[in-house]
């Protein structure tokens, strides 16, 4: 026969780590946000003068881009 007891103890502990796992997510993810938006804003006004045109992407959805694109890098194992 299967003893489930020591089953069911561990899962009960699962899904505080995952909270506190996308908890740690969204810090990191404001904290690249945040470091990025100079630079992407920096960037965003070198190509409006340079090309005389808005660029497609935003100083802001630009630096969400890269904090997007970053920020799972770092939580892989």
């Amino acid at each position: 026969m299967t003893d489930f007891a020591n089953e069911m103890s561990g899962l009960s502990k699962q899904p505080r780590s995952l909270r506190h796992s996308k908890n740690e997510y969204r810090v990191y993810l404001a904290l690249i946000f945040l470091a990025a938006l100079p630079f992407c804003t920096v960037i965003w006004a070198y190509r409006l003068i340079r090309h005389m045109t808005l660029p497609t992407l935003g100083p802001i959805q630009s630096a969400i881009s890269e904090a997007r694109t970053i920020t799972p890098r770092i939580f892989q194992t």
